[in-house]
């Protein structure tokens, strides 16, 4: 654990003033390792759901290429992910992006930067925690099919809003109960559950390749009359070229979300190696994966079946995981298949609630949040306050899911949550990249004309699904933009600015000192 000292220095009338950060160590330990940090960042960019979300785009965009959109869509973030490693690298601290935005731009935007990050993530673990016991509910409608029974039963007890809620919430405070009191642990339970929701991904994407037409068809729904329905979808782009990027857009929910290890730089040992296997790595990986998985899912059934399907509103269709066990009848395997899925969840549920957590006591740690935020159990060496304000916002919103008429409103939320993240944070913060190239002090490591050329490709990228995502965001966001709706996007981001001014404005009053100096220093991990 590192011991730099808090630095300290005299208020504006001379008196001696606190230490500049919360605490003169932020608690946390070094032991996180290379592997799971890179498990870490592919549970954050959450590939494991992602193909359910492309393939369910197919009907948007039925004219793309839909194996040629797969691949370019992490090839194209390769200079996204060059660019966080080298964050990694530099400031390994918690939260190293958030430090450095907040210390190459103004405070006040790194503040709602960081903010942006950490509350944009609790709405997108609260929609994960749903989806996820909705995807044991879809797998186990699919071994209704084979077996009937006890299945069946299960199918609709997870239909049932109050189930999902129950069983949701239990999950997630069984997670973090985890990251409290066993951060010790948490590493290797992490890795366990993903290993198993690596292999049951493997496995789902190479039985893809042998699902048959007459599979599907046997399941109860005519696979011709799926295809057929595919016909009537309305291209959202006439272009081939404009449509593919369309369907790549589908992917900027997940793959851009390379700052998992970022989020935990400050406890990760072993160099920049760690940093490039853990967010560089972690991306390539993970592209591998989906390409492969979208490859063989299209080979058997057509790209137009899953556009048929997402016309008709078959959404069990567009699992694999469903076409996979009604294809193959076999009860160890379905429900290896289906229980091994819920894992792909779980793995995002744990590298969620790290990343969360970090956010909201990186920024208290600056004392920008009140100090009670950046609290760190000395027992545990776990950020408790921090944990429970995820605890209490994504069960909240949990319930707002299910029990409440905003359902379907929350969920537009959850992919303009998203959108929020890009505009406000990742741009926010390949900004600062940029800015930093050009001047002095803040220059990450490396040759300034590459970082330099690999922040400006980055900034295309971003902006380019940014205008996707808001140029038809009826679409990808379900929401009309207009003044309120920009107001709602930028409402993070906007608070983390005013609490910046106001938590400044009482902390030199109360305690004598300037949280602004508190940004010109790196933070003691």
């Amino acid at each position: 654990m590192a011991k730099d000292k808090g630095k300290t220095g005299k208020n504006q009338i001379g008196f001696p003033s606190s230490p500049l950060f919360a605490r003169e160590s932020s608690g946390l330990v070094r032991e996180i390792n290379w592997i799971t940090a890179m498990f870490i960042s592919m549970g954050f960019i959450a590939f494991y759901v992602l193909p359910i979300s492309y393939l369910s785009g197919l009907s948007i965009s039925p004219n793309g290429l839909v194996v040629i959109g797969a691949l370019l869509s992490w090839i194209v973030l390769l200079p996204h992910g060059y660019l966080w490693t080298k964050i990694s690298e530099k400031y390994q601290r918690t939260a190293a992006d958030y430090v450095f935005a907040s210390r190459v731009l103004h405070p006040a935007v790194g503040v709602g930067t960081g903010l942006v990050f950490g509350i944009s993530q609790m709405i997108f673990d609260a929609a994960i925690v749903y989806d996820g016991v909705g995807q044991l509910q879809t797998g186990f409608a699919g071994m209704a099919v084979n077996f009937g029974g006890v299945f069946s039963s299960l199918a609709s007890f997870l239909s049932d809003p109050i189930s999902v809620l129950t069983i949701g919430a239990l999950t997630f405070t069984v997670v973090i109960l985890i990251n409290i009191f066993l951060p010790k642990y948490t590493n290797q339970i992490m890795g366990g559950i993903t290993v198993v929701a690596l292999l049951t991904f493997v496995i789902t994407g190479v039985l893809m390749h042998f699902v048959t037409p007459s599979s599907i068809t046997s399941s109860g729904v005519s696979y011709a009359s799926v295809v057929s329905a595919s016909s009537s979808a309305t291209p959202l782009f006439t272009n081939t070229v404009l449509a593919t990027i369309g369907l790549m857009v589908f992917t900027a929910s997940f793959l851009p979300f390379v700052n998992g290890a970022t989020s935990v730089a400050g406890e990760i040992r072993g160099g920049s190696r760690s940093f490039k296997l853990g967010v560089l790595a972690a991306l390539v990986v993970s592209g591998v994966l989906i390409t492969f998985f979208i490859w063989s899912s299209v080979s058997s059934l057509s790209s137009a079946f899953f556009v048929g399907a997402g016309v008709k509103g078959y959404s069990n269709l567009l699992n694999p995981v469903f076409d996979v066990v009604v294809s193959f009848r076999s009860l160890p395997l379905d429900l290896l298949l289906v229980v091994g899925s819920y894992f792909w969840y779980l793995a995002i549920m744990f590298a969620v609630a790290l990343f969360v957590s970090r956010y909201f006591m990186a920024v208290a740690f600056d004392k920008a949040l009140p100090t009670v935020v950046s609290y760190v159990s000395e027992r545990f060496h776990s950020p408790v306050v921090a944990h429970l304000i995820d605890e209490v916002i994504t069960i909240g919103s949990l319930t707002v899911i299910t029990v409440t008429p905003l359902s379907s409103a929350f969920f537009y939320g959850m992919d303009t949550a998203d959108a929020m993240a890009l505009l406000f944070g990742f741009v926010v913060v390949i900004l600062a990249s940029v800015f930093a190239n050009l001047s002095r002090g803040n220059e990450l490591p490396g040759n300034k004309y590459l970082i330099l050329g690999v922040s400006v490709a980055d900034l295309i990228v971003m902006s380019l699904y940014g205008y996707y995502w808001f140029g038809n965001s009826t679409v990808y966001l379900g929401i009309t933009m207009n003044p309120i709706t920009w107001l709602i996007v930028a409402s993070p981001f906007i608070a983390g600015i005013v609490i910046y001014y106001v938590m400044r404005w009482y902390r030199l009053r109360k305690e004598g000192v300037d949280i602004k100096y508190s940004f010109k220093e790196i933070p003691p991990e």
